[in-house]
């Protein structure tokens, strides 16, 4: 594993902290776009948020199986004037997304801090029921197709040493528990394809949230949120070797 340290080229491609509520009784997406109306917070609507449904009926009588999906619209997106940030007000739920070039956790708390209230003040959701930080990496690893990957990640599930050693692409996925507090990781790391030459663009992906029952006016939120964090910096640096660190530092 690396050293915690400070990068200051970190390859942090999206950082965003996200805080799932019990919304108040009856509140509907026209409520919540009438609360939102002109913005006038720095921010601008982009657009709805839509969210999917897919049903599949399977009769018991030999007929033809029976499809059916449908979307519902459950919040407004919002951009930031200088596009550096992205917020998301669902009936929900709230997410802020900083996006590159990415600065520091303090910014993207006291940006998440101020906007937080603007979202409890209009919708006064009831409870606050998850929180969570996610960090997407893009690891631009100089490799060539048939180096190893353990050089850069860790405890990489390995590919047996009959089998081809060149790797097209991959997917790895855990969801690890912090016993000492109970809240969780979700750890991905993925290629979609490898390129013929360096670098080769593997996704690190980390997701570390807690399910709790709190006021949304309660500094326990953000206490949370900072352990949260500092989970979130011991998966990252767990997961390389020293050598991936040293690209970025």
């Amino acid at each position: 594993m690396a050293k915690q340290r400070h990068l200051s080229r970190a390859p942090i491609t999206e950082a965003l902290i996200d805080i799932h509520v019990a919304p108040r009784d009856g509140l509907k997406h026209a409520d919540l776009t009438a609360s939102i109306g002109e913005p006038g917070f720095g921010y601008y609507v982009k657009g709805s948020i839509a969210q999917g449904f897919f049903n599949l009926e399977l009769p018991t009588n030999g007929r033809t199986p029976q499809t059916k999906a449908q979307a519902e619209l459950v919040g407004v997106r919002l951009h930031s004037l200088d596009e550096r940030y992205v917020a998301q007000f669902r009936t929900t739920g709230f997410t802020l997304s900083r996006l590159p070039p990415y600065e520091e956790w303090e910014r993207l708390v006291e940006e998440t801090r101020r906007v937080w209230a603007i979202y409890m003040a209009r919708l006064a959701p009831r409870r606050v029921v998850r929180v969570a930080t996610r960090f997407i990496n893009n690891l631009r690893l100089p490799m060539r197709p048939g180096d190893s990957y353990q050089t850069y990640l860790q405890k990489l599930a390995d590919v047996p040493e009959e089998a081809p050693q060149a790797m097209a692409s991959f997917l790895q996925r855990f969801q690890l528990v912090d016993m000492e507090t109970g809240a969780r990781v979700n750890l991905t790391l993925a290629v979609d394809e490898t390129p013929e030459s360096p670098p080769v663009p593997v996704i690190l992906d980390i997701d570390a949230f807690m399910l709790i029952d709190l006021d949304p006016a309660d500094a326990q939120v953000w206490t949370i949120l900072e352990r949260l964090r500092q989970l979130k910096n011991r998966t990252f640096f767990s997961t390389i070797t020293e050598r991936a660190a040293e690209l970025y530092q």
